[in-house]
Formats: structure tokens, C-alpha cells, sequence
């Protein structure tokens, strides 16, 4: 037998899913193929969190797309992990203190760019910022892709209304196609106020505290791979038991995706998807 088929899981887990599955394959979940979601798009080959990542993603072959949501000062929702610009952007600063158009006032584009102003930042691969806006477009001319939105509770809990807006003004459903994802418990009641109907996934690393604050309140849980991998309590068994899925991030090695695979893992959130598709297809 080939070492990948033999993944590196606890000796009770491995032998668990040894057993007959419902597949009737002596291997069960093996034969079971699982999506793949491209984390922040496709950044391995484009500046993360830019339309272009997100639309490469998809264009290889991703199931899903995942990308991070930031309030700016203008109320604008933009597309971008880091509370900073410095990292992935020509501005500097914090989002938070973005200026207005109306703060710009006559200052010539140099300045506008590094002042950070939305509309005038570009990546390091001269790509513009994308607005939730361009995302909720992307999702429209792909019906079948599935967005898990990252909205990290060092946002201004507000963003969750401002998000409500923007799609609430599409007449369109998107609720076949987006997974909110929340860090927080007072996150989950806002968002179950303001977007009734739309899933929603626990994104953490600490099993206890999914378990603990957020077992039976939301559709999926969303966690750092290495404590899945590492479990000893059987988190996996009972969030399978509830009917609920489950989410791995992020997942960048074969042999890790392999053995997350064997897990049953519902998807690997990885920064290359296109090395996640040909594993997957290799099993």
C-alpha cells in the first residue's frame, strides 16, 4: 500500500475510518471527493484578496473562494485581511482613518495614494482593492461557487449592517452561496439579526471554545487544521453527529491535504488550490 494512503491521524481515528464506510468502500471517505476553497483566492500566483486572485481561483478549478472583509471610514466593504495597508498595497496607515472623497479635497493622486484612499490604492501587482460589491458580481456569473466571507471581529461590529445593505440591495439570493464567517458570539447575534437565513461558520483555532460558545448555534465550523489533526476529544464525530460541516485552514502541504482528505473533511481552505485539486483527484 502506498504511503498516502496512510495519513498521519491518531491510531483511533485512522482505525475509525479503516471500517467500512457508507460507501461500502473498505476505505470509506477515501473515495469521497471533498472541495477545495482557494484562501484569499489564489495567492500563490496573485496578490490575495484581489478579484483577479479570486476569479484564478475559480478559473482552475476551486470549488470556493474565501476572502476577508474590512470596514473602511467611508463605510466602504473592501476586500482585504490586514488592518494595514503597508503589506499588500501602495498606502500606508490604518483602514480605519481611510479618508473621505469629500477629506481629499484637491490633492493630486500621489497624494491620494498615499493617503488611502480607496478608489487610488493598487497591490504590488498594480491590481485594485476589490469592493464586497465586485465579489457578490463574481458569485452571479458563478452560481455554482461557494464564498465563505471572513469577518474578523477586530471589525467594527457595524460592518455586519453595512454588509446587509449591500446585499440586501441585489435582487439576487445569495444564500446558497455564502458562509458567514464570525470569530465572535456577539458577531453570531448581529449577523443572525441583520442576514436571517444565511449559514453560518465558527472560524478559530480553539476546539473548546467551538465547542463550548458555538456547538448547535451555527451551520459549520471553520478551524486551523493543525487542531484537527491534533484532536483527541472526538469533535469531529459529534459536529458529524449534529449534521454540521466542517472547514480546514490553511491547508498548504500534499500530505496534509491527504490526510484531511481521509478525515472527511467538508473543505480545505488552502493558498493552492490548484495543488488541493490535482491531490484530491489523485484519490
Amino acid at each position: 500500500m502506498s504511503n498516502w494512503l496512510l495519513p498521519n491521524l491518531p491510531i483511533r481515528h485512522l482505525l475509525r475510518e479503516l471500517s467500512v464506510g457508507s460507501t461500502g468502500h473498505p476505505l470509506g471517505l477515501l473515495n469521497q471527493l471533498k472541495p477545495t476553497k482557494g484562501h484569499r483566492g489564489n495567492p500563490i500566483k496573485f496578490t490575495e484578496n484581489t478579484l483577479v486572485s479570486l476569479e484564478q481561483a475559480i478559473k482552475i478549478g476551486a470549488d470556493g473562494i474565501e476572502s476577508d472583509v474590512r470596514f473602511t471610514k467611508d463605510e466602504e466593504v473592501i476586500m482585504m485581511h490586514d488592518t494595514t495597508l503597508e503589506r499588500t498595497t501602495n498606502g500606508k496607515n490604518f483602514l480605519e482613518i481611510l479618508l473621505t472623497r469629500s477629506e481629499i479635497g484637491s490633492g493630486n493622486v500621489n497624494d491620494r495614494n498615499w493617503k488611502g484612499y480607496i478608489e487610488y490604492l493598487v497591490t504590488k501587482d498594480n491590481e485594485r482593492v476589490s469592493k464586497l460589491q465586485e465579489v457578490l458580481n463574481l458569485l452571479k456569473l458563478n452560481k455554482n461557487i461557494f464564498f465563505i466571507m471572513d469577518i474578523k471581529d477586530d471589525n467594527n461590529i457595524d460592518i455586519l449592517n453595512r454588509i446587509a445593505d449591500i446585499i440586501h440591495s441585489e435582487p439576487y439570493d445569495f444564500r446558497t452561496q455564502i458562509y458567514l464567517g464570525i470569530w465572535a458570539y456577539d458577531f453570531l447575534i448581529r449577523a443572525r439579526q441583520v442576514l436571517p437565513g444565511f449559514p453560518i461558520s465558527f472560524i478559530g483555532s480553539n476546539i473548546s471554545v467551538a465547542r463550548e460558545q458555538f456547538f448547535d448555534k451555527v451551520e459549520s465550523y471553520n478551524m486551523e487544521y493543525t487542531y484537527i489533526l491534533e484532536d483527541t476529544t472526538d469533535f469531529i464525530s459529534q459536529i458529524r453527529d449534529r449534521g454540521r460541516k466542517l472547514f480546514v485552514w490553511t491547508v498548504d502541504t500534499e500530505s496534509d491535504m491527504r490526510s484531511l482528505f481521509f478525515y472527511g473533511v467538508d473543505a480545505i481552505l488552502t493558498d493552492d488550490p490548484l495543488k488541493c485539486i490535482s491531490v484530491k483527484k489523485q484519490m
